[in-house]
């Protein structure tokens, strides 16, 4: 069981190494990077660069983020697309061992580009002689949190739909579009219009505003964090729930993908 597991990792990080597309989208994340720190090369104030720093280590979570749900998503499409997966599991390769080992390779590459940019903060943070903050540990594995969380829903979504349909059903139908709506549905009851379709409306877009995955569940409470990269000793456990309920998310969405998985004719 475990030579199959490292064979299976070995197969997988081979194929994010020789991906195009995920190089492409790895090349366009750097060069946005880069045109970001071209005000930090030419500012003639500390303060000013310590902001810019803290813009791109921002910037870089947020691609980082996008990055590691494109590693699940391409992954299982990829495998899906070429129907290799019968031969896979003929060597045999039990479908439960390699979806976990998809899940542990994706995971890996998030968790390895998340300590270099850690890494690449802090050697910013001392070669511009500006007092390292522990707010970027914090928001690092903040950060890696949500990775995971992502990449477990894109996996997910790639095992029932089309990855293209994947990405659109989670740029539209996210907790913030549905929580907006709600917003709306009660701006219009509170100007005076009730009535029982917009009840039940408010009702629907409430449950799925709680349903969907966030990527930051807990970002009112972490968000300042985020912004001034100050973290205080009582808030250090909203990085350990954020953990929590991305493994949660795993947990189901890896549930999910094997049903869904073992009832494919690929098998």
């Amino acid at each position: 069981m475990k030579e199959l597991l490292k064979v299976n990792l070995r197969a997988h990080f081979i194929y994010f190494r020789r991906s195009r597309l995920l190089l492409a989208f790895a090349l366009v994340f750097l060069l946005l990077t880069l045109l970001s720190a071209l005000p930090i090369v030419f500012s003639p104030s500390r303060a000013a660069a310590f902001t810019g720093a803290k813009q791109i280590f921002s910037t870089l979570n947020m691609f980082l983020i996008a990055f590691s749900a494109g590693l699940g998503l391409f992954l299982i499409s990829s495998h899906l697309r070429d129907r290799n997966l019968k031969m896979v599991f003929t060597k045999p390769c039990p479908p439960t061992l390699w979806l976990a080992s998809t899940y542990v390779s994706a995971i890996g590459v998030s968790l390895l580009l998340n300590v270099t940019i850690l890494a690449c903060a802090l050697v910013m943070s001392l070669l511009g002689h500006t007092k390292v903050q522990a707010g970027l540990a914090f928001v690092s594995f903040d950060t890696f949190a949500a990775s995971v969380g992502m990449i477990a829903y894109l996996m997910f979504l790639a095992m029932v739909m089309h990855p293209v349909i994947a990405v659109v059903f989670v740029l539209i139908f996210n907790p913030s579009t549905f929580y907006n709506l709600q917003l709306w549905v009660q701006a219009v009851q509170s100007a005076g219009r009730k009535s029982t379709i917009l009840q039940v409306f408010e009702r629907l877009f409430h449950y799925c505003y709680m349903v969907l995955p966030m990527v930051h569940p807990f970002s009112r409470q972490t968000q300042a964090i985020h912004d001034s990269l100050r973290v205080a000793p009582a808030e250090w456990p909203y990085a350990l729930y954020s953990l929590g309920y991305a493994l949660s998310l795993t947990a189901l969405s890896y549930c999910l993908s094997l049903f869904f998985l073992q009832r494919k004719k690929l098998i």
